[in-house]
């Protein structure tokens, strides 16, 4: 009989001290699948890329090489427009990087913003999590596994120091999910880019235990990767112009990558983008070094109502820590529903075993 492995793990503090700041955001979620495809308006040839929401920085690789494969596919069939200027709506990670392999490849480009600093991707906690949508068909779902798969071997690449530009962020570190969680992991398996998961106790110091399924997979620190596509951005020279755009005809290039996020919704008139609200904690005054790995599991919680209700614990060693999160579907107010924050530590207070 084989006996299950315990890990004993430090939990995060969550007291009063330890809370640094509680952040609202909005993510550009897209019923079945994300968009990564090509449309000529006018004369001009838009490439759209967005829809990630939830799983941006899971997808970003993949879809952003997917997206510059279609434009060089249109300039073998149309070499004219090789040397024309681009402009990349966005400056989340998706414009960032966009810009930065097509000004590589010797492309003139520039970036039109609406902000740059309080953008989701500088709030998102760093889970890999490549499971396709539930409503996806078939051929979504092979998208999903290919754009992922792409995208996981480029953070492995950079998590091992062998990437030609990027120096750091992502890592790969033992991440704890529910026996009831299930991230999307075996095409990786089988690939062989993710090693099989194992069984496990997780014990925490606080004497709290559960029973978890671990897998060994790439965190990725957002905020440390934005702060390498900004310096990329500048030392490239790339310029950001702050305004919105309202219509791709009001914009002077012909060609234009669309990686608006959010502002796609009203850009495009695509209605299957959903605004989906999180809220997230992130910590202070950590043993960061004690808290190298990450947990995601679902809890029963009450309501506001008083009815059970599966909700999150999100934990990943992102700075000092972060905690999450929330799906509300539907919101896209940045104003914070404060009683979300109050069943966040609530639940994790609980589930940690720590003090309040």
């Amino acid at each position: 009989m084989n006996t299950i492995k315990t890990v004993r793990l430090c939990p995060p503090k969550i007291s009063a001290e330890h809370i640094k700041e509680k952040i609202v955001c909005i993510r550009a979620h897209r019923e079945r699948i994300f968009e990564t495809s090509m449309q000529l308006i006018g004369d001009k040839l838009i490439y759209h890329n967005y829809g990630q929401g939830g799983a941006g920085w899971t997808f970003l690789f993949g879809c952003v090489n997917e997206s510059i494969r279609q434009f060089e596919q249109k300039i073998n069939e149309m070499p004219n427009i090789k040397n024309k200027p681009i402009c990349i709506i966005g400056a989340g990670c998706y414009g960032l990087l966009t810009a930065i392999i097509l000004t590589q490849k010797g492309y003139s480009v520039r970036i039109v913003a609406k902000e740059t600093e309080t953008i989701a991707s500088n709030k998102a906690a760093g889970f890999f999590f490549p499971r396709p949508r539930k409503s996806s068909t078939p051929g979504e779902r092979a998208i999903f596994e290919s754009r992922g798969m792409e995208s996981y071997r480029i953070y492995k690449q950079i998590a091992l120091g062998n990437h030609p530009f990027i120096k750091g962020g992502p890592k790969i570190l033992p991440a704890y999910y529910g026996l009831d969680i299930d991230p999307g992991f075996a095409p990786y398996i089988q690939a062989g880019l993710v090693d099989a998961p194992q069984e496990v106790i997780i014990d925490f110091s606080s004497g709290k235990k559960y029973p978890a399924i671990e897998y060994q997979t790439i965190f990725i620190n957002s905020s440390m990767l934005m702060k390498e596509l900004n310096r990329l951005q500048n030392e490239l020279r790339i310029p950001i112009s702050m305004g919105t755009v309202e219509n791709f005809l009001d914009v002077p290039e012909l060609i234009i990558f669309n990686c608006a996020g959010l502002g796609a919704r009203e850009l495009t008139s695509d209605k299957r983008i959903v605004p989906v609200q999180g809220h997230l904690i992130t910590l202070q005054n950590q043993s960061i070094q004690d808290l190298q790995y990450m947990i995601n599991v679902k809890v029963v919680q009450l309501s506001p109502k008083g009815t059970p209700r599966d909700e999150l614990i999100y934990f990943a060693p992102k700075e000092d820590g972060i905690l999450g999160i929330t799906f509300i579907r539907g919101q896209d107010s940045l104003a914070a529903n404060h009683y979300e924050f109050e069943r966040l530590l609530e639940r994790c207070h609980d589930f940690f075993g720590t003090d309040t």
